[in-house]
C-alpha cells in the first residue's frame, strides 16, 4: 500500500509539474524579451518541485515513530504562528534601527534574535504542515470531496510552507486582461519590484506590469506563506488544494483558457477554501466558524452603499473599476491612468498600502470575482453562489461546477439554478 501511495502522489507530482511548465509559457504574445527581462528574479518550478517533493516525504519517514498526540499539535502549530508573528515584528525592528542609524551591536543582537526565531519556525515547519494537512484532508473527506482508494485520499493535500513568493503580472494599457504570467521569488526586493515593472514596460508602450504577492501557488506540494495565522493559513492550503483537485476535471484544465475560465476557477477555489478550512478549524481547535448565509440580490432593489463616513475597500474598489473601465473604453488610456494614480492616494489614506495601481492590478486581482477588484456587475460570483445555494452540500456543487470548459457554460448551469441577472 505504501508502493501505490506513492505512486499515486508521485503522478500528481508529475502531472503538477507538466500543467505549471506549460502555464509559463503564455498566452500567445511575445515571450522572449519578457523572459530576459524577468529571468533574474523567476523561480526556478521543475527544481522547487524536485527539491520539496522528496524534502516532504523524507520528513514523512522519519517522523513515523514518536509523533506527538492531537494536543500537542495543536500547542506546535499555535506556537509556529506566534513565532511567526515575533519574526515579522523583528523584521520590522531591525529595519527601524537601520534606518535610525543604530550601532552594529545593536543591529548585531537584533539579528541575532531573527535568526534564533527563523531556526525555531523552520524546526515546527514539518510536523505543522503534517497537522495542516491532516486536517484539511479530514476536513475533505467530512463534506465528501475527496476521493479513496482504500486507505488512500485522493488527490493527497501537501503542502509546504514558503515565504511568500511574487508574480508579474502584465495587462495592456487599454484593456483588462491578464496575459501571461511569471512566478518570481520571495525575495526579489522592493526596488527590484519597480526595476523589473518599468523593464517589462518598455518593451511595450501599451503594457502595464506589477508585481504582486502572492499567498500560495498550487505547484506540488503547494507553497503556502507561513506569514499569516492558523485560520489564514489553512485557508490558502485548502484553495490550493481544491487546484490539485479541479485539474483531473474539465474546468481545472481550462485554467491555462485565461479570461471568464480562470476567474471562475479561482472563484470556485475560494468558495470551497471557505469550508474547508473552516471544518479544518474546528477538527483542530473546536472553533466553529459562523458565516452569513449568502443572499442574492433582489430584483429592483438598489445596490447596498455604505455608511456614511465609513470607507469600505470593496465598495470603493469597484466603483474605481467601473469609472476605470468607462475611461477606457472611451479610449482615454492617459486620464485613466491619471485617475487610478488620484485613486491610489486616497486608498493610501485610508490606511491602504497600495503600491501601484494600474489595469494589471486590476487584471491579477480581478481573478477572484469574489473580490473588490471586480465591477459591480459581474455575474461570476453570484452564479457561483447560486449554484452553491442549490446544491445540497459542497461535493455537489463541486461536481456540478467542475464540468465548466467553455465560455457560457457557468451562466448555463446558474440559470438552471435559479440565478437571474
Amino acid at each position: 500500500m505504501r508502493t501505490l501511495t506513492g505512486n499515486l502522489t508521485l503522478g500528481l507530482w508529475a502531472l503538477a509539474a507538466m500543467l505549471l511548465i506549460a502555464a509559463g509559457m503564455g498566452r500567445g504574445d511575445s515571450i522572449e524579451q519578457l523572459h530576459r527581462a524577468s529571468a533574474p528574479y523567476e523561480q526556478d518550478i521543475l527544481r522547487w518541485e524536485i527539491v520539496h517533493f522528496t524534502d516532504k516525504w523524507f520528513n514523512l519517514a522519519v517522523g513515523v515513530f514518536g509523533r506527538p498526540d492531537a494536543e500537542e499539535r495543536l500547542e506546535r502549530a499555535q506556537e509556529f504562528f506566534r513565532v511567526g508573528g515575533e519574526l515579522n515584528a523583528k523584521r520590522r525592528e531591525i529595519e527601524r534601527v537601520l534606518a535610525e542609524g543604530a550601532s552594529d551591536a545593536e543591529v548585531a543582537a537584533l539579528e541575532a534574535e531573527r535568526e534564533r526565531l527563523e531556526r525555531r519556525r523552520a524546526e515546527l515547519s514539518p510536523l505543522v504542515e503534517e497537522t495542516l494537512e491532516g486536517a484539511i484532508s479530514q476536513s475533505a473527506d467530512d463534506l465528501g470531496v475527496i476521493a479513496r482508494f482504500g486507505p488512500v485520499r485522493w488527490p493527497p493535500v501537501d503542502f509546504t510552507f514558503q515565504e511568500g513568493g511574487h508574480v508579474l503580472v502584465r495587462s495592456p494599457r487599454d484593456d483588462i486582461v491578464r496575459l501571461d504570467d511569471r512566478l518570481l521569488t520571495s525575495d526579489i526586493s522592493l526596488p527590484e519590484q519597480d526595476e523589473l515593472e518599468r523593464k517589462v514596460e518598455s518593451l511595450d508602450d501599451n503594457i502595464s506590469a506589477i508585481v504582486a504577492r502572492i499567498g500560495g501557488v498550487a505547484t506540488y506540494p503547494a507553497q503556502v506563506t507561513p506569514d499569516t495565522s492558523l485560520r489564514g493559513a489553512l485557508s490558502v492550503a485548502s484553495h490550493e488544494w481544491m487546484h490539485h483537485w479541479l485539474i483531473f476535471r474539465p474546468l481545472g484544465r481550462a485554467w491555462f483558457a485565461g479570461g471568464e475560465l480562470t476567474s471562475v476557477n479561482e472563484t470556485v477555489a475560494n468558495i470551497a477554501a471557505e469550508e474547508l478550512s473552516d471544518r479544518a478549524l474546528e477538527l483542530l481547535t473546536g472553533e466553529v466558524v459562523q458565516r452569513d448565509p449568502w443572499q442574492p440580490p433582489k430584483a429592483g432593489e438598489p445596490r447596498p452603499t455604505p455608511e456614511p463616513g465609513v470607507f469600505d475597500f470593496r465598495y470603493e474598489m469597484r466603483e474605481t473599476r467601473a469609472r476605470l473601465e468607462e475611461l477606457l473604453e472611451e479610449g482615454k488610456v492617459q486620464e485613466a491612468e491619471t485617475y487610478l494614480e488620484e485613486r491610489r492616494l486616497r486608498f493610501v489614506e485610508e490606511g491602504y498600502s497600495i503600491r501601484k495601481l494600474n489595469t494589471a492590478w486590476f487584471a491579477f486581482h480581478g481573478t477572484y470575482a469574489d473580490s473588490g477588484a471586480v465591477s459591480h456587475e459581474n455575474p461570476i460570483e453570484p452564479q457561483l453562489r447560486t449554484i452553491r445555494a442549490d446544491s445540497a452540500g459542497l461535493a455537489e456543487f463541486l461536481e456540478r461546477v467542475a464540468v465548466i470548459d467553455e465560455d457560457g457554460e457557468l451562466e448555463r448551469l446558474a440559470r438552471e439554478a435559479g440565478w437571474r441577472p
